[in-house]
């Protein structure tokens, strides 16, 4: 192979790798916007209970929420759940539960809940949540 040729499949590869960075980048991205999205679908959520008793699904909005009376342990601690709310972006994966506290606990399908605190993001190379 002559040097031009060494450079142009350089060239290629490294094109192609860079843009299977930026797809897997634009997941962890759209992982984040969703944790986002879905506090504040909570925290509006908790807002409409207090004020009107019940809570509201926004039919454009992505995202639904419930009242919950789920119980869950984490490090021993107990949670009761009070509202839940299923994100589009989440998939199947799980959902995001926030207590009468503001805890916000993510409950996987597949794994153990966790809480999620404020500083939360989406780790680069998640097995899951």
């Amino acid at each position: 192979m002559n040097t031009l040729t060494k450079w142009s499949a350089a060239a290629i590869l490294a094109f192609f790798l860079g843009l299977l960075l930026i797809s897997y980048l634009y997941g962890v991205s759209l992982r984040n916007a969703g944790i986002i999205m879905a506090r504040n679908g909570l925290k509006q959520a908790k807002k409409d209970y207090e004020e009107h008793g019940y809570v509201t699904n926004y039919g454009s909005s992505g995202y639904q929420v419930w009242l919950s009376s789920n119980i869950v342990t984490i490090g021993g601690t107990q949670y009761q759940c009070f509202i839940t709310v299923r994100e589009a972006r989440f998939g199947d994966e799980g959902v995001l539960a926030m207590t009468t506290n503001e805890v916000l606990i993510w409950l996987d399908t597949k794994q153990q809940p966790k809480i999620i605190d404020k500083s939360y993001r989406p780790p680069i190379f998640p097995p899951r949540f």
